[in-house]
């Protein structure tokens, strides 16, 4: 009988000022499972994740109201992102495997993208979408590295200027560099992208 998933609901109530969590918490998802983190007294926060496991962790932020995915990708196992999750959203992590997961993370407490010093970093927000059948594992230095899954879109907000590679064996690919062009909540299709690197390679 296929194992029914288990939801886990983690809130935070914090009473006195706490700038953020500042040890790493850890959780091992068991085959299967999936585990929600709400806090509902953040106005939103950012939390960094670490997937200490041999399998890709599924992580998306969902909306509260609906549950519906605003934001989601792969992180392949040994790799590290960051994520911001708005006000009204939850995080989720996912577990597809037979074989148990381990998770860690530290959560930022504050309303993502907000910084008390310094100028503000000009970004793009845009969706990247996987079309094909198969995993695209990709780097964004400094950011992230997200295993795109088939069929799936993951929503970056990523500061002009960052690249993006697709991760090869011996050297990465470049095949994006965020500009100011990109219009809001556009979507690219990273097939696209990595058609006409290999192909710029070839010239």
């Amino acid at each position: 009988m296929k194992q029914l998933t288990l939801l886990l609901f983690f809130s935070a109530f914090l009473g006195y000022a706490q700038k953020y969590q500042q040890e790493k918490s850890t959780i091992i998802l068991s085959p299967k499972q999936v585990v929600q983190l709400d806090y509902p007294n953040f106005k939103g926060y950012v939390v960094k994740i670490w997937n200490k496991s041999k399998f890709d962790l599924g992580v998306s932020a969902r909306l509260e109201e609906n549950d519906s995915i605003q934001k989601g990708f792969g992180l392949s196992k040994g790799g590290n992102a960051t994520l911001a999750i708005e006000e009204a959203m939850y995080l989720q992590f996912e577990n597809r495997f037979l074989a148990p997961l381990k998770v860690e993370y530290i959560v930022f407490k504050g309303k993502p993208g907000k910084k008390k010093a310094g100028p503000a970093t000009p970004q793009r927000g845009f969706y990247l979408v996987n079309t094909t059948m198969q995993s695209l594992p990709l780097k964004i230095p400094g950011i992230m590295n997200p295993n795109l899954s088939p069929y799936s879109k993951s929503g970056v907000d990523l500061p002009i200027g960052q690249k993006i590679y697709l991760k090869t064996p011996g050297k990465d690919l470049l095949i994006f560099t965020v500009t100011d062009t990109i219009p809001k909540a556009a979507r690219i299709n990273v097939a696209d992208l990595i058609d006409r690197a290999l192909n710029k390679k070839d010239e």
